[in-house]
């Protein structure tokens, strides 16, 4: 009796035993690490991400409600297959950004980011460049909101604090200083913000905005550049060459910068530069590397015939270029357009802007600068916006021609229309008609042609459509 309850005995003890045994055989296999909760994050979403379950990370961290978990939270991640902490994500360079910047609202490292994108030097970092983050590597939360102070000879830890509405002891531990400090000309410290403060930016005084709509720069795109300064000034800008055009408010402090990229532009980067100047008469400058990508535009073989020939025959074409030129390059300061553009006609698109086309053999070196409409002969023809009429008349080329100024150096224009029926100096409002389809000039058929202009360069009408420039 007693040999059966011994031999009991030792079979429960070895059953008792050997689950313990394996779980920690797989603990030692396993690797523990620890995941900060970012924005997005779900167990389902982490436990993929560590090779690891749902079940073991609610275990090991008592969760009983596996859906709620908050930013920041720090969760510790059992039998983890990878101990690369954080989330995989990427993200597109802006104006205001530098690495460090990146870095700090993304919770990684500068060397982090340089090492996964294969950076060599920091300055490669450009305007439209889409780059591979971890977000959260440093263990962190990052820092969405805030600003990156520049320190000046005159600056103090309290000045500061004051200056951004912090208190003195949580700008002192955001960027690990003591109370005996010493600030030096040209260090940097990290401002938190609040949920209503800017993005964080890293901008040189007086910049505290900078963004682009566009973000990404394209060959036959308007692109808009926002910027806000912490004081008035007087803002100018270059960019491929061109000057920009600013347009500021009152206050000075607010300015928007907008011009169209040639539809020829070489893809590449390019500096570009803006300049501010105050009331003092102290200038201040700065500078980001911009990509202009490439517009993917398609291309066509066109045969013309013999009495077509003017179409391309520089002796006709160039001086109504020229003519057309001299009106557009006139700008207005008054701004009539008031949101998106309207679709001038009620018809099927023939022939998109921006084809790169060939004619009766030649090189691809045409572009199509304005959006077909295969419209029925008299259908009519709307004003895209309100504006003024600033040319009406009959071209060798475009036919029966009207340009509308909608202020700011934005022009439409109108070709080929059956006759005129608007005069230079008309007042017209969004959606007026101020024509109907005809098939003057040289043409094949009846359509609209359709262009946009911004301070003289023939753009991607259809942006305009879906995209308010405001």
């Amino acid at each position: 009796m007693n040999a059966r309850l011994a031999r009991a005995l030792l079979i429960s003890l070895i059953l008792l035993i050997t689950p313990l045994s394996f779980a920690r055989a797989q603990d030692d296999k396993g690797k523990t690490t620890v995941h900060v909760v970012q924005r997005g994050d779900t167990l389902f979403k982490i436990a993929q991400q560590y090779g690891t379950t749902v079940e073991a990370i609610a275990q090991a961290n008592g969760l009983t409600d596996v859906t709620m978990l908050s930013i920041g939270q720090r969760l510790l991640i059992p039998n983890a297959t990878t101990t690369d902490p954080g989330v995989p994500t990427t993200y597109l360079v802006q104006p205001s950004d530098s690495l460090r910047s990146i870095a700090l609202r993304f919770g990684t490292s500068v060397a982090d980011i340089a090492k996964r994108n294969f950076m060599l030097n920091p300055q490669q970092l450009y305007v439209g460049l889409q780059i591979a983050l971890q977000e959260g590597s440093t263990g962190g939360v990052g820092i969405k909101t805030g600003w990156l102070h520049t320190i000046t000879p005159t600056d103090t830890l309290y000045r500061i604090s004051m200056q951004y509405g912090v208190t003195l002891p949580q700008l002192m531990k955001t960027n690990g200083l003591k109370s005996d400090a010493v600030l030096f000309p040209s260090q940097q410290l990290l401002i938190p913000g609040t949920d209503k403060s800017p993005p964080l930016a890293d901008l040189p005084t007086p910049f505290t905005g900078f963004s682009l709509e566009p973000a990404t720069v394209v060959q036959g795109k308007t692109i808009m550049l926002r910027l806000n300064t912490e004081l008035p000034v007087t803002m100018t800008g270059s960019f491929m060459n061109s000057p920009l055009i600013v347009f500021t408010d009152k206050s000075r402090v607010y300015h928007i910068v907008m011009f169209g990229v040639e539809s020829l532009a070489q893809p590449g980067i390019y500096p570009m530069t803006l300049n501010a100047t105050d009331d003092q008469g102290h200038q201040y400058q700065v500078t980001r590397n911009v990509e202009v990508q490439d517009g993917g535009y398609p291309s066509e073989a066109l045969t013309l015939a013999p009495e077509l020939g003017d179409l391309i025959d520089p002796a006709i074409t160039q001086p109504e270029a020229d003519r057309l030129n001299r009106v557009i390059k006139n700008f207005t300061l008054q701004r009539y357009y008031n949101g998106p553009l309207g679709l001038p006609c009620s018809a099927a698109v023939t022939s998109q802007y921006g084809t790169r086309r060939s004619y009766n053999g030649g090189p691809y070196n045409f572009v199509h600068s304005g959006v077909d409409f295969a419209a029925a002969p008299n259908a009519p023809i709307y004003a895209a916006a309100a504006g003024v009429v600033v040319l009406a008349e009959p071209l060798t080329v475009r036919g029966n021609a009207v340009i509308i100024d909608h202020g700011w150096g934005v022009y439409t224009g109108y070709w080929h229309q059956v006759s005129l029926i608007v005069k230079v100096g008309d007042r017209v409002e969004a959606g007026q008609i101020i024509g109907y389809v005809g098939n003057t000039g040289r043409v094949t058929g009846y359509h609209l042609h359709w262009e946009l202009f911004v301070h003289g360069v023939s753009v991607d009408p259809l942006q305009w459509v879906r995209q308010s420039f405001l």
